[in-house]
């Protein structure tokens, strides 16, 4: 209905443009007519609390639900890891336990609602064109964390194929993208993923260090020795998918491997 709709003639035909510019006080929204009558059939939703937008927002989220967002630099840091710390120390207890391989894990977010949703929205449910908003906001957000400079190549965290295959979509490298359209980077389809593995949040560190060993490796179709990369991801939960994507990239040669994710955990 909406296709035929937006392409009958009463829009497109030979009269339709000259109906419509006819009406230039739908300007003061930025709309023409056609807008108006699309929101009143098709009203867009918020994806954060399922209410009708007003106009003239188009999404994703209603002013109240972007107000809930909390940004993630604004929060104390684990100096490493990125994760929530208040302690004296600059890092957490797990990283101050061992090297890890990544150098440092900073989010554009916090998991927190609205973006569990939008997140799900995006990946499952069948609306990539959330990406857009979603890449532009982490493209915003990356210029406030200084430590993230100095990198040479933006590095999605992969799919495994039959993921790929059922979603037609990669989220790592929409959202690695954005960013690095912004910041001037290259992206580099670096990685690849052996294994289908399952969320990893609920098994200890040594586990997830096992679990995860060999699930991804360098791509050969890839130049990474001597590089400075930042991997992308969408979330970061235990850290574990990091850290796994960032042995395989030092392993390939990678000089030094930091991430940067939409939202922390």
């Amino acid at each position: 209905f909406y296709f035929y709709f937006h392409n009958s003639i009463f829009f497109n035909g030979r009269n339709g443009g000259n109906f419509f510019k006819s009406h230039p006080y739908l300007g003061v929204w930025g709309l023409d007519l056609k807008d108006l009558l699309l929101h009143l059939l098709l009203p867009r939703v918020c994806l954060g609390c399922r209410e009708d937008l007003p106009l003239p927002l188009s999404g994703p989220l209603c002013g109240a639900c972007l107000g809930l967002l909390r940004p993630a630099w604004a929060e104390p840091l684990c100096r490493l890891c990125g994760a929530r710390w208040e302690g004296p120390e600059p890092c957490c207890h797990d990283c101050r336990k061992g090297l890890r391989p990544v150098d440092a894990i900073r989010a554009a977010f916090l998991y927190r609602h609205p973006l569990p949703r939008l997140l799900h929205s995006f990946k499952y449910g069948a609306r990539p064109s959330v990406g857009e908003p979603l890449g532009s906001w982490m493209a915003g957000a990356f210029p406030r964390f200084p430590e993230l400079e100095g990198v040479d190549a933006l590095v999605p965290v992969p799919l495994h194929a039959s993921r790929l295959r059922e979603r037609g979509f990669n989220q790592a490298m929409v959202l690695a993208r954005h960013v690095g359209k912004a910041a001037g980077l290259p992206v580099l389809d670096a990685l690849d993923r052996k294994t289908d593995t399952p969320a990893q949040w609920r098994f200890s560190r040594r586990k997830r260090e096992g679990r995860l060993r060999g699930v991804f490796v360098a791509s050969p179709r890839a130049d990474l020795w001597g590089r400075h990369v930042l991997l992308i991801d969408d979330v970061c939960t235990s850290g574990g998918t990091l850290e796994g994507c960032a042995r395989a990239l030092r392993e390939a040669g990678a000089a030094s491997v930091r991430a940067y994710v939409l939202a922390r955990s």
